[in-house]
């Protein structure tokens, strides 16, 4: 263990701004959280109040806040700086001499090298950001929704970074808002929201031949995870617990899971999944919609012959209701 939060939180006047956190970052590890952008700001506030914090709600590395590294949004730049000078003012911030050159590369910072930071873009001015990680040695980094507003180039850079701070024996935790982004970034992925932090399970896809034992162990594999919906983004399965989902929809061949306002795909048919999840609470509300009846806050009656439901989800989503389903929604549910 190099970084531990035991049951972290934070109350003011009654209220929690801050719910339970309870987590552990291991030497090497990359772990992503997705919550919300509120939580992130309470959270990185307690970090950077360490006074704050109870005794015991963080468990430390050797060295204790001075051996952890915090990227934050708020991060600034010298703007009569060039970036080669910039670099050289954190290798004497921070007692370190560094390899520039091998930031550079990894940041993808070499034809500007000789550019003041106000002339650098905003993706630019990240990335030198990032090269910072790279110049303050510590046993722990956590980043605070480094990929926000990112291009595709730094984004890579960002994911690059991140690997090459594990392989060198660090421990990686990154907080964003989109779970899409966590699970591009980490190797392990939670969720975290007011009913706590829960891991998500992930599966890298292997598209090589595999013999006749491999394929019975993946069957068994199956046959445990039932229980499990699966979508799919890039080269990874992630697998949904059934009640993390709010509603699914068939929309031009292909069907989506909406988790937390986001949506991913499935291999499987909505009438399969109808099958496989209406036993814990699922409806068929529409021919293109399956709803997470535990998700309906309200139906919205238009006229006689239209409704809706509308879902308690943070975007407060509102989903069609056909006139044949309502009656059966009536009957289900005693009204």
């Amino acid at each position: 263990m190099v970084i531990s939060f035991n049951q972290l939180r934070k109350i003011e006047q009654n209220t929690i701004l801050l719910p339970e956190l309870n987590l552990t970052v291991q030497k090497k590890d990359i772990v992503a959280v997705q919550c919300e952008n509120e939580y992130i700001g309470h959270l990185f506030d307690l970090l950077n109040h360490p006074n704050q914090i109870k005794k015991k709600a963080i468990t430390l590395p050797e060295g204790g806040f001075q051996n952890v590294y915090l990227f934050q949004q708020t991060d600034g730049l010298y703007k009569r700086l060039t970036v080669i000078q910039m670099l050289k003012f954190w290798c004497k911030l921070y007692q370190h001499q560094a390899d520039l050159e091998m930031i550079l590369n990894l940041c993808e910072l070499q034809a500007c090298a000789s550019k003041k930071t106000k002339q650098l873009t905003q993706s630019e001015q990240r990335r030198l950001l990032f090269a910072s990680a790279l110049i303050q040695q510590a046993a722990v980094y956590i980043f605070e929704d480094p990929s926000l507003g990112l291009d595709l180039q730094s984004k890579h850079v960002l994911h690059n970074l991140l690997i090459h701070l594990a392989d060198k024996g660090a421990a990686v935790l990154l907080f964003t808002t989109t779970l899409e982004e966590a699970i591009r970034l980490g190797n392990s992925v939670y969720r975290y929201s007011n009913r706590g932090t829960q891991q998500l399970e992930q599966d890298i896809e292997d598209t090589e031949d595999v013999g006749k034992e491999n394929h019975e162990e993946e069957m068994t594999s199956i046959q445990v995870q039932l229980d499990k919906i699966s979508a799919k983004i890039e080269d990874k399965i992630i697998l949904f617990n059934p009640l993390e989902i709010d509603y699914i929809e068939a929309r031009d061949g292909q069907t989506y899971l909406f988790v937390n306002d986001e949506e991913f795909a499935s291999s499987n048919t909505i009438k399969i999944l109808e099958e496989r999840l209406q036993p814990l609470g699922f409806f068929r509300c529409h021919r293109s919609y399956l709803v997470n009846l535990q998700r309906v806050r309200e139906i919205i009656i238009w006229s006689k012959n239209s409704y809706s439901l509308s879902l308690d989800n943070p975007s407060k989503s509102t989903i069609p209701l056909s006139k044949g389903n309502y009656s059966k929604l009536k009957e289900l549910i005693h009204l």
